[in-house]
């Protein structure tokens, strides 16, 4: 419903301003190119943060810390004791998140038809779910201890 509702804000203001650019008066069209220049300037902005994004991500923001936090893990499991079950399980989800982002780095490397917000969403649910397994991969360790 939410996303019903700024969709619906999003497309009026730039019906608006649209009809502003072409059939308004002079004062209106000005504003309606200074929006424009302004949103083309946060579109410009949006893709730089995408480019520095990606670029930390090839660099492996997330890979170091979670290889520690696995490789810490699997030695508390070749111990054994009641975190078994629970490390068997956050391995898997790495591993899993591990494959999505081999994935997204396979699609950013081809020529995708994907839009720039597309990616931009993908990446940033990628390092929300790493930052997630972190967090929780920090809460196994403390555990083990």
């Amino acid at each position: 419903m939410i996303r019903l509702i700024v969709s619906f804000t999003f497309f009026l203001v730039i019906g608006l301003l649209g009809y502003n650019y072409f059939f308004g008066t002079e004062q209106e069209k000005e504003q309606a190119q200074e929006i424009f220049a302004k949103g083309a300037e946060v579109v410009g902005a949006s893709a730089d943060l995408l480019e520095a994004e990606y670029e930390k991500f090839k660099e492996g923001k997330y890979d170091k810390s979670l290889q520690n936090i696995s490789n810490f893990l699997s030695n508390v499991k070749e111990k054994g004791g009641e975190l078994v079950v629970e490390i068997d399980s956050w391995e898997k989800r790495k591993n899993d998140w591990n494959q999505k982002k081999n994935d997204i780095e396979k699609l950013l490397d081809s020529d995708s038809d994907l839009k720039n917000e597309e990616i931009k969403k993908i990446i940033q649910d990628l390092e929300i779910e790493g930052g997630l397994l972190r967090n929780e991969g920090k809460l196994l360790k403390e555990k083990a201890n």
